[in-house]
């Protein structure tokens, strides 16, 4: 089964409230993230509108839709997962693009909220619980011999920068991306990526204790291993100190989860 996982951005609602036949209502529905939210139901009037948008020139309105296009055409997807922001827009946007791929292509689709994604202050947590719920997915795909694919065309680039690199820690099939200016989706490198040997050890040491304890003491790790490495557990943000214990960051917590080290 071709399994693509999609990560939503909102370029359906911000192309739409760039024409200039919409009603100043209309208008003020795209910018307010609460009306959004509430008009992510496909009977809502506005929701309709927006649709019936869509439906006339799909690959034009929606980016991920558009990077989705070869592999709609060639039959190459069979049910799509799609995770959004924890906002209106996020919502909205993912119930249209469920709607039209559920509608015109009778594919099984799936939306995903991810908690804290697309919120400022919570930018730590929405990206551990982006990391989470994705990685989880794509083992248990790949466990049941599914063919992975993620579409890395929507949503916000610090967080798909992160999504390809652990795609390509749990070895997916296809990493794809369109930009608005090309007519074909690129397909992206799946670099062969792993943790570095001299960090193995202490990390899977650090996360046996953080799932026992919650910390590992620093002066062990420093009789053990030396307070060098240390160093650069923490430079590259992997772990952090507190009051004398190594702590796991959670992104850190995710990705030991779901990597067979």
């Amino acid at each position: 089964m071709n399994t693509h996982l999609v990560i939503c951005g909102t370029s359906i609602i911000e192309n739409y409230s760039k024409l200039q036949t919409i009603s100043d209502e209309d208008k003020y529905i795209c910018l307010n993230d609460n009306e959004l939210l509430k008009r992510s139901n496909p009977n809502d009037l506005f929701f309709i509108k927006v649709y019936n948008y869509l439906i006339k020139d799909p690959w034009k309105a929606c980016a991920e839709l558009n990077s989705m296009r070869k592999y709609l055409d060639e039959k190459l997807v069979d049910e799509v997962y799609l995770y959004h922001t924890d906002t209106g827009r996020g919502k909205f946007c993912a119930s249209i693009i469920e709607k039209y791929l559920s509608d015109n292509y009778n594919l099984k689709v799936s939306k995903i909220r991810v908690e804290g994604f697309g919120i400022k202050e919570f930018f730590e947590d929405g990206l551990v619980n982006l990391l989470d719920k994705l990685m989880s997915k794509i083992h248990d795909l790949i466990k049941n011999g599914n063919k992975v694919y993620l579409n890395a065309t929507g949503g916000f680039k610090p967080e798909n920068a992160i999504t390809v690199i652990v795609a390509s820690l749990l070895n997916i099939d296809e990493i794809y991306y369109i930009h608005e200016r090309f007519a074909e989706p690129i397909k992206l490198p799946i670099l062969p990526i792993t943790i570095n040997p001299k960090y193995i050890n202490l990390l899977k040491e650090i996360y046996e204790n953080h799932k026992l304890y919650g910390f590992t003491i620093k002066s062990y790790i420093e009789e053990k291993y030396g307070s060098e490495i240390i160093n650069e557990l923490k430079n590259r943000n992997l772990v952090k100190e507190e009051n004398g214990k190594i702590i796991l960051r959670k992104w850190t917590e995710i990705m030991m989860k779901y990597i067979d080290l």
